[in-house]
């Protein structure tokens, strides 16, 4: 795939459908949130709260007891019993081990729907069928590359080799975000605030591009197609962490809160709906 220029979210207009006179909460897709945990129950939230906010029309959380429950006080919108999903975030907030087989079992998901993998799942991303999207940070990517044996010296090299062994597209995350699909580096996107690097941030990522990648719903998925969404997603975190910055910094780039972010999605995802 050949690299293009730098993209920005003009290039996004029309990228996600409005809904219509004959949508409803089931066609317009169902997201299915395998996150959080006892240690790190508040990553459920992040993740419901930026998915529901960016436009999905259901949340299904799977998750222990308390965590349900937490997400449930938090977003009552989002539903806590089984039933269909049509794309899936899992790992975020969680341990490696933390029951991600069992929980991702339970799920009713067809092996074609996207699946977006994040944290303590990342290492787990290779026993998951169907198109996958994985999102480690520059740490849990070297953690990867120790386990794996990846060849490469570095993050991105790393990166480019697990896109090709698993045939995925993974998203670096960093101050400045890349997208590798199992050919290369496909989308080399522009510098984010620094003050993204704070805890629950990469959270609310993941519940972003869980929610676009439940509304595109092309007839099927390609690896440009998950590129695509990928750097959608980036742009739009990029773009609410810079107006949220702003505002909590009084007009000046100030601390971002990852609640914070996730409420401010709508307003930039707003901008991609056709």
């Amino acid at each position: 795939m050949a690299l293009p220029g730098e993209l920005s979210l003009d290039d996004f207009r029309g990228f996600l459908p409005a809904p219509s006179a004959t949508d409803d909460k089931y066609s317009r897709g169902v997201l299915g949130v395998v996150a959080g945990s006892l240690d790190y129950p508040g990553a459920a939230v992040l993740v419901t709260e930026a998915a529901l906010r960016s436009g999905v029309a259901m949340a299904r959380i799977i998750a222990p007891e308390p965590v349900r429950s937490l997400v449930l006080a938090a977003r009552p919108e989002a539903v806590g019993v089984p039933g269909r999903i049509d794309a899936l975030v899992v790992g975020s907030g969680m341990a490696i081990g933390d029951e991600i087989a069992t929980r991702i079992g339970s799920c009713q998901i067809p092996d074609t729907a996207p699946k977006v993998i994040d944290a303590g799942a990342l290492g787990y991303a290779g026993d998951i069928v169907g198109p996958r999207i994985l999102t480690p940070h520059h740490g849990e990517m070297t953690e990867l590359a120790r386990s794996l044996q990846l060849p490469g010296e570095n993050p991105a090299e790393w990166a480019a080799a697990l896109a090709h062994l698993w045939q995925v597209v993974v998203v670096l995350k960093s101050h400045r975000p890349e997208v590798y699909t199992p050919q290369g580096l496909a989308h080399r996107l522009p510098e984010g605030s620094h003050w993204l690097a704070s805890a629950g941030t990469g959270d609310v990522l993941a519940g972003l591009l869980g929610a676009i990648v439940t509304l595109r719903q092309p007839a099927s998925w390609s690896m440009e197609e998950l590129a695509r969404c990928s750097a959608a997603a980036v742009l739009v975190h990029q773009d609410a962490a810079a107006r949220v910055s702003r505002r909590l910094g009084q007009g000046r780039p100030g601390p971002v809160l990852a609640h914070e972010l996730a409420i401010e999605l709508s307003g930039v995802v707003t901008s991609l709906v056709d």
